[in-house]
């Protein structure tokens, strides 16, 4: 009998050797199944990572760029700012000054235009003319006018300007003199700025000079000076040829 076991238990381990076999064969394809595709799935991760490894790079020199632009960007407002705050301190202190000052030439300006217009009667006529639209523009009344502080430094500045351009130069003028018969008489004058006047007639029987005086200008006839007077203004007119000539003169 126990022959007889031990035969069937042999049959059925030889009827069942072919099944395990065939069990760790397809045990072993699966395995070998699933390491090529890990094997796949990790190659396709290794070039998915240096890919994604170079745009990371490229990034980063991207972000680098623009961070150190930024920055000197800063640095650029910065210093604009700290400028802008130095010429705002300036300025402020200019417009300060600048007030102080305004203050002065207003407490001053009222007088200057009052003087101003006193001594426009005394001034000879050619200059009276060329100022005569600033002298009217001066106020009746500095304390009451409409006018803006820079308007009327505007008017004074551009008389004495004028004044002084006179005063340093030679103009020629044609005038009418009134002669000591009451006679009124065409002259030509030469004015040596504010100091003297020459004048003489076309016929050079009518000459003399003129100076300036509290009241305006003196005019005096010399008789026998008008060759003499219109010879200057030959010269000077350059009808005639550069020599010295004598004149009569004055002085105060």
């Amino acid at each position: 009998m126990k022959t007889t076991l031990l035969q069937g238990l042999a049959a059925a381990l030889v009827s069942s050797a072919p099944l395990v076999g065939q069990t760790e064969i397809d045990s072993t394809r699966d395995v070998l199944e699933q390491w090529v595709e890990t094997r796949q799935i990790i190659s396709e991760e290794k070039s998915d990572w240096r890919t994604e490894k170079a745009i990371l790079r490229d990034t980063k020199q991207l972000l680098d760029s623009e961070l150190e632009r930024l920055d000197k960007a800063l640095e650029d407002l910065e210093a604009s700012a700290t400028a802008a705050d130095e010429e705002r301190e300036e300025l402020t202190k200019q417009r300060d000054e600048l007030g102080s000052g305004s203050d002065v030439v207003e407490a001053n300006l009222g007088g200057l235009e009052t003087k101003l217009k006193e001594i426009v009667a005394v001034l000879p006529e050619p200059l009276s003319d060329t100022i005569q639209p600033l002298i009217r523009r001066l106020p009746d009344d500095p304390e009451a006018t409409e006018l803006s502080l820079g308007e009327r430094v505007q008017n004074v500045v551009g008389i004495l300007s004028q004044a002084d351009k006179f005063n340093t130069s030679i103009t020629l003028s044609s005038e009418s003199q009134e002669m000591d018969s009451g006679k009124q008489v065409q002259v030509t004058t030469l004015y040596w700025g504010l100091a003297i006047a020459y004048f003489v007639d076309d016929s050079a029987t009518y000459a003399g000079i003129g100076v300036p005086a509290d009241n305006g200008w003196e005019w005096k006839q010399i008789e026998g000076a008008g060759p003499q007077i219109k010879q200057l203004l030959e010269v000077y007119e350059g009808t005639d040829e550069i020599k010295f000539t004598e004149v009569p003169a004055r002085i105060n």
